[in-house]
């Protein structure tokens, strides 16, 4: 597990009141079918199941996802496992939808796409990460501490049972 931690910038926390997450915890949705919004794959499916118990202790209070399939199946485990509707986001507006997510509050759990999750993970902390098309096991924990102290970790979803 790598940990980076820097100072969020000042501008971003426009106000001292300003709520912000807890933790915001981002990955790509997992193995996919091929063809046009596909289905999970057998693996993904069980990458999705991973996921909770990866995270069952963490008391998630924000689910969201794109329109696709394969990222609504890949948050689906862990939204029923917290009793969360999953809320739809735009991954062409990502500026828009970073500033709503930093006005939330508590564990907030994203999954979206390899081309889309790194630019989502910089917008939240600053931070630079990459995904390559083959990666599905990445997961990014952003938390948030005083002062505007940021910390990002890099886990792996990857489940030794597999």
């Amino acid at each position: 597990m790598k940990i980076k931690t820097f100072l969020f910038p000042l501008l971003l926390l426009s106000s001292a009141a300003q709520a912000l997450p807890e933790q915001i915890i981002l990955f790509r949705h997992a193995e996919k079918a091929t063809g046009d919004n596909p289905e999970l794959t057998a693996k993904g499916q069980q990458r999705a199941q991973h996921l909770v118990s990866m995270f069952s202790d963490q008391a998630i209070k924000h689910a969201f996802s794109t329109d696709y399939r394969r990222t609504q199946q890949t948050i689906a485990p862990l939204a029923k496992h917290f009793g969360l509707d999953v809320k739809s986001y735009d991954p062409q507006n990502l500026e828009s939808f970073s500033s709503k997510v930093l006005e939330l509050e508590g564990r907030v759990a994203i999954v979206g796409h390899s081309n889309t999750t790194p630019q989502l993970v910089e917008l939240l902390s600053r931070e630079q990460v990459s995904i390559a098309e083959d990666e599905f096991n990445k997961v990014f924990i952003i938390t948030y501490g005083k002062f505007g102290k940021v910390s990002l970790s890099t886990l792996s979803s990857d489940n030794e049972d597999k």
